[in-house]
């Protein structure tokens, strides 16, 4: 229900944090490129240009010597129907933590024209539209032609601090990093093999689930999270400076993603079923086979540790840790194991040491044949699992060290994992 707060604000304490969150409109010309399509390879062209526009980006600032120099800006998913900053769910924590300025951009139409429907007191000035195209020359565009320029000019805009009101006070940015999951990851790759040449805004990029193929011959540091649930078919981009890390046992969004957006989502009450708003887990429970939906592994992890090899990447040159990819067979399918899980790939604790029964996939209809399940499990099977809790502890550490070890983690992350199981009762 619009209220006071932003559409999307964070469901988070920021100020016990340190930090602050604004909105901002974001007025502008921009664009309209030939060229800026899926499977795209060289630079766009111009079409033609002074289209207007105006939207708004929510930005989250730390306390200037509290900054650690870099600006995220994530492209906001809309396949729910709305904003979604998905990939932020999975790594807020470390992003506060860490210092990061962090702005959501809405670039594309269906997320602004739900922002006009859920507020128009607030939200009822903005618009993306472009009426140039059909047979007359007058019809609404379909496309986003709008959306490059968007990303591009209010990523720039917030870079370089400049407005009548600062948007990041007292901050001197040093590199910027693009980052977008599943629908906006696919825009995202768009963007770096047609826009980015024209502009060499972005300094880097982080995709979760998932980059299509990435040209190889820009200097630009890019890494791909993919999920296990994602994994189709061969993986379409590593070279020199991109990666893929496939995540065994990952869903496209985790168990910890889904209950961030689930706050946001019932506290504005954006989201509206058959009887009224509902959460983001509701939205994907009609099409699932079983329940709960989403796994518990942790894809977060090797997010925060993608973010942070991209931003060591750009300031001093050294490449992140290798592709890690899923076994594949001949054509390009996952081998499996018995519990259906891909073989290969960045393994994490809550796989190979589980508390909980999983499976990546559920059933074959969208969004939950990508939203897998999970089952926690009893006293009793975790006791007859690992015998005792030091054996459970042991496994726990033995996998977050090689994860950790190899690139894939953070040190910061391995740690609390140790921690949290030498915590818990299991198998006590």
């Amino acid at each position: 229900m619009p209220g006071t707060t932003p559409l999307g604000a964070a469901a988070v304490d920021l100020a016990a944090l340190g930090y602050t969150e604004r909105e901002f409109y974001a007025d502008g010309v921009a664009n309209r490129y030939s060229g800026a399509e899926t499977g795209a390879l060289q630079a766009a062209q111009i079409i033609d240009g002074d289209r207007p526009y105006r939207t708004r980006v929510l930005v989250r600032t730390p306390q200037p010597e509290d900054f650690n120099g870099t600006l995220i800006v994530e492209w906001a998913n809309v396949t729910i129907g709305q904003d979604g900053e998905f990939l932020f769910a999975e790594v807020y924590e470390h992003l506060l933590r860490e210092g990061y300025a962090v702005a959501a951009v809405s670039a594309q139409r269906v997320g602004v024209e739900h922002l006009k429907r859920w507020s128009p007191e607030r939200y009822g000035s903005l618009s993306v539209d472009v009426n140039a195209c059909g047979t007359d020359g007058t019809s609404l565009c379909t496309g986003d032609p709008l959306s490059w320029d968007i990303m591009s000019q209010v990523s720039k805009a917030l870079a370089d601090n400049v407005g009548d009101v600062e948007p990041l006070p007292g901050l001197e940015v040093e590199n910027v990093i693009a980052a977008g999951q599943s629908q906006s990851a696919a825009r995202l790759t768009v963007y770096y093999n047609t826009i980015q040449p024209l502009y060499e805004l972005f300094d880097g990029f982080v995709y979760e689930d998932a980059a299509g193929q990435l040209r190889s011959d820009q200097a630009v540091p890019a890494i791909s999270v993919n999920s296990d649930a994602f994994a189709f078919g061969f993986p379409r981009t590593t070279s020199e400076y991109t990666r893929v890390w496939e995540v065994a046992g990952g869903t496209h969004a985790s168990l910890y993603g889904s209950q961030y957006m689930d706050e946001v989502i019932v506290r504005d009450q954006s989201l509206l079923g058959p009887n009224g708003p509902i959460s983001f887990t509701d939205w994907i429970e009609p099409s699932c086979v079983a329940l709960p939906a989403f796994s518990t592994v942790d894809t977060g992890l090797v997010l925060n540790a993608a973010i942070e090899s991209v931003r060591e990447w750009i300031l001093t040159g050294n490449p992140a840790a290798p592709s890690k990819l899923f076994d594949r067979d001949a054509a390009g399918v996952p081998v499996r194991d018995a519990d259906g899980n891909a073989l290969g790939g960045v393994r994490l604790a809550q796989l190979t040491a589980p508390t909980a029964f999983l499976t990546p996939r559920n059933g074959t209809a969208f969004p939950c044949s990508v939203s897998g399940q999970h089952r926690y499990y009893t006293d009793e099977e975790l006791k007859s699992l690992y015998g005792t809790h030091d054996n459970y502890v042991k496994q726990v550490r033995s996998t977050m060290h090689e994860a950790q070890n190899d690139g894939y983690i953070l040190k910061f992350d391995e740690k609390a994992a140790v921690e949290a199981a030498k915590a818990s009762n299991v198998a006590r």
